[in-house]
């Protein structure tokens, strides 16, 4: 019986674009906190972080699902 396995990595510009959104939003949120920002910067970029691991958690699931 033959296993495949899957990609050890995908390297669609849709997921390097979402993992840099996640860095980029997760970075401004640090600094919107430490920086004592408005209470909407702080809740603007948390959900923008949030969103984007959404998505990479909802793209790993599809693709889970088409490779069984």
């Amino acid at each position: 019986m033959t296993t495949t396995h899957p990609k050890a990595s995908d390297n669609s510009p849709t997921h390097t674009a979402l993992w840099a959104l996640v860095a980029v939003s997760g970075v401004a949120n640090l600094v919107s906190s430490v920086a004592q920002a408005p209470l909407v910067v702080n809740l603007a970029t948390g959900l923008v972080t949030l969103a984007a691991l959404t998505a990479l958690g909802v793209r790993h699931v599809r693709a889970r699902r088409t490779r069984v």
